[in-house]
């Protein structure tokens, strides 16, 4: 695992919304290793959640990359969104806020 990431799973509670993006149209096989290595190039990464599915444990294909940094997140959000990856292409934009 990459320097820099703090939490991954269900650990996002602590999250910064404002430096958070939703990655969708992951594969299956995509986990949170593969969203550290893929968003980690763009700077500090403080945690990164794949949705999982409870009952089969398969990955939901969307997942969330919170950034230390704001200007990181939409660097990633520029070169990231539209992009190939793993013979899908992703969708990468700004978290929606939570309402706790």
């Amino acid at each position: 695992m990459m320097a820099g990431a703090e939490r991954t799973g269900t650990d996002m509670k602590g999250r910064n919304d404002e430096n958070s993006v939703m990655v969708t149209n992951l594969t299956e096989d995509t986990r949170e290793p593969d969203l550290l290595e893929l968003f980690g190039i763009f700077g500090s990464v403080s945690s990164v959640y794949v949705a999982v599915d409870q009952k089969t444990g398969m990955n939901r294909g969307f997942g969330f990359v919170n950034f230390v940094n704001k200007d990181d997140a939409q660097r990633a959000i520029n070169k990231l969104n539209g992009c190939g990856y793993d013979n899908l292409i992703l969708r990468v934009e700004w978290a929606t806020p939570r309402t706790d």
